[in-house]
């Protein structure tokens, strides 16, 4: 009877410390920082998953701003290097020096009918003794398969948005020689040819007819500056390149271009493409072009060939499958 009691007590005595002790923990604050091992994982897997969709959110922005890597790639400039933006002095010129180099002018010219074992046009060797102490080029000199592409702007004839437009889908870089007529009336189209990462050259403001070395050491001078100045102030880009109309210089012309920090640039092809209302058949035009390629070639194409823009991408892919490859103009390299 004694023992009865006493397990009795025992078994009320353990029902009131349960239910003492659910009470105190239906009534305790929950721990927030508390969690099961399968609650933690769940938890952490969700805070990762939230965090990558915020991430991918960040990358990719919305449905309509999101473009595959390759149309990423073709939109962005093909050498932003090129782009220079420290305004160089140009001021810097011993105009008492120049008076004394020769002011007189050569006619630029080579034959195509001799060639060396690189299929180079006979003729180079003469220019660069002439002018290759004053930063001149007429070609660069390697037995690599690189071509480089440059085309004088004068005037716009209508091509020059369908020409871009081949470089950009064909990823070739050019330089463009503009004009101070160019620059007036079309300084859109010289914008993009920056923004899609192609070089501007500076090709004068009058385009004398009878050549630069006519204008006189000061005329000469102003000419070049003023087109300089006025691309700088207007796009922040500042020039390193010149060409001369009709390729008509001087040792004076070139020495007084190298002082103010410019390299002249010649040609080792061209042919003729100049005149709009008397164009070579496309073909024949074509087959030129891949005739007489060469290492380390400077081509010169004019924009407002009606031809030149219809054989441009044809020619691209002719020169490709010769192996060569279009380079980017060396710029910062001339005169080393």
């Amino acid at each position: 009877m004694k023992k009865r009691w006493l397990s009795v007590a025992i078994l009320l005595a353990f029902s009131l410390m349960l239910m003492s002790c659910g009470k105190a923990s239906s009534q305790a604050e929950p721990d927030k920082g508390t969690e099961s091992p399968a609650e933690a994982v769940t938890t952490v897997e969700t805070s990762e998953t939230e965090e990558a969709t915020q991430a991918s959110e960040v990358t990719t922005g919305s449905e309509e701003d999101t473009q595959a890597p390759e149309e990423a790639t073709t939109e962005a400039p093909q050498d932003p290097a090129s782009s220079s933006s420290e305004k160089m002095d140009v001021t810097n010129v011993d105009f008492d020096a120049l008076s004394k180099i020769s002011n007189k002018s050569e006619e630029y010219g080579f034959s195509n009918k001799w060639r060396d074992e690189l299929n180079r046009p006979d003729g180079l060797e003469y220019y660069d003794a002439l002018y290759g102490e004053y930063s001149a080029y007429n070609h660069i000199d390697t037995e690599e398969k690189i071509i480089y592409l440059t085309m004088d702007e004068g005037y716009e004839n209508g091509y020059t948005p369908t020409i871009l437009d081949t470089l950009k889908e064909k990823g070739v870089q050019v330089v463009f020689f503009v004009t101070e007529q160019f620059y007036d009336e079309h300084p859109e189209l010289i914008q993009r040819m920056i923004d899609e990462g192609h070089i501007i050259g500076n090709h004068t403001c009058s385009h004398p007819a009878s050549g630069m070395p006519s204008l006189g050491l000061k005329a000469e001078y102003e000419d070049i500056k003023k087109l300089n100045d006025e691309i700088y102030d207007t796009f922040g880009y500042q020039m390193k390149l010149f060409r001369f109309p009709q390729g008509n210089a001087s040792k004076q012309s070139c020495a007084l271009l190298q002082q103010m920090g410019y390299s002249s640039i010649f040609w080792s092809f061209a042919y003729y493409d100049y005149e709009p209302d008397d164009q070579m058949d496309p073909k024949e035009a074509l087959d030129k072009c891949l005739e007489y390629i060469h290492p380390g070639a400077i081509y010169l194409l004019h924009a407002i060939s009606g031809t030149n823009t219809e054989i441009l991408g044809d020619f691209i892919d002719g020169a490709r499958e010769a192996g060569y490859e279009f380079g980017n103009f060396p710029v910062d390299e001339l005169g080393k």
